[in-house]
């Protein structure tokens, strides 16, 4: 979590200018994404580490649905969804994003959506009922590991999305550290990839 905001603080002077970062008008969706991504996934683990994975899981739902939206919107940037999104409008998820999107296979991204869905609503499967450590190790093992999918994820969105290639030769050419860019975009890159060594082959 560290290294990603370290890498994206490059960048914060930059937003909203798109004269030299020449994002498109999924600008705002992404933008939006990296920087409450970085305080809900913070908080959730927060959350999780204090015994209550039950409060820091729907955070976590926030953070995959921005994630899903972000990603969605910058691969089909004349969709009505940025419109929908700037306007705050109603998006139904499953609708406007999943049932759209033909590849790749998404039965582990909608059985994470399940799991996320299910603490959200006032259900059986709601918050939890204990805060001792022994009846909640499992659901904070659950929450650590899609903590590491989700930075994963939001890694590909900061790198591929959020930062341009404008973005990156400007970070290169004018910033005051010589090699600071590559110093840091290696150090969220390698954080990310320990966060997720571990991950199952459905997980990843």
């Amino acid at each position: 979590m560290d290294a990603q905001y370290q890498y994206t603080k490059l960048f914060y002077g930059l937003l909203g200018q798109r004269h030299l970062t020449q994002h498109t008008d999924a600008e705002t969706p992404i933008v939006s994404a990296v920087i409450k991504n970085e305080i809900a996934l913070y908080s959730t683990l927060i959350l999780t580490i204090d015994g209550l994975p039950g409060s820091g899981r729907v955070l976590l739902r926030s953070v995959y649905e921005a994630l899903m939206i972000a990603k969605f919107a910058s691969l089909r940037q004349s969709d009505s969804l940025i419109s929908k999104w700037i306007a705050g409008e109603t998006i139904y998820f499953s609708n406007a994003i999943l049932k759209k999107i033909m590849t790749p296979e998404l039965t582990e991204l909608k059985n994470l959506w399940a799991v996320l869905c299910q603490v959200s609503h006032a259900t059986i499967y709601s918050y939890q009922v204990t805060t001792k450590f022994e009846e909640n190790e499992n659901e904070i093992s659950v929450n650590l590991a899609i903590l590491a999918m989700l930075l994963g994820c939001n890694f590909h969105l900061i790198n591929k999305h959020y930062i341009t290639n404008s973005m990156v030769y400007l970070a290169k050419a004018y910033h005051s550290e010589e090699g600071e860019f590559q110093r840091r975009r290696d150090t969220a890159k390698i954080a990310t990839q320990a966060a997720t060594k571990f991950l199952s082959k459905q997980g990843l």
